[in-house]
């Protein structure tokens, strides 16, 4: 992680986290858990780019996958409602 902290060690303000996996977080974090706006950069191409909620998906957010395809959509607990 590189990035802000707040005064208990945990990423908090704006910073990025890169995963073993390959994929990549850049964004907004609270306590240690990304909040607000950010991106996500899968190891595979795909992107997310959207809001955060303690970790999750939740909100407004545009998915594109790595083959072109385009999906914007709202998101509740990780998870798209349908509603874009």
């Amino acid at each position: 992680y590189e990035g802000e902290y707040n005064a208990a060690g945990e990423p908090e303000g704006r910073g990025v986290l890169r995963f073993a996996n390959g994929n990549v977080y850049e964004g907004e974090w609270k306590a240690g858990l990304p909040e607000g706006r950010g991106v996500m950069r899968f190891a595979n191409g795909d992107v997310y780019e959207g809001e955060y909620k303690a970790g999750k998906k939740e909100g407004r957010g545009v998915f594109r996958c790595a083959d072109g395809d385009v999906e914007s959509n709202f998101y509740k607990h990780d998870a798209p409602t349908g509603e874009g």
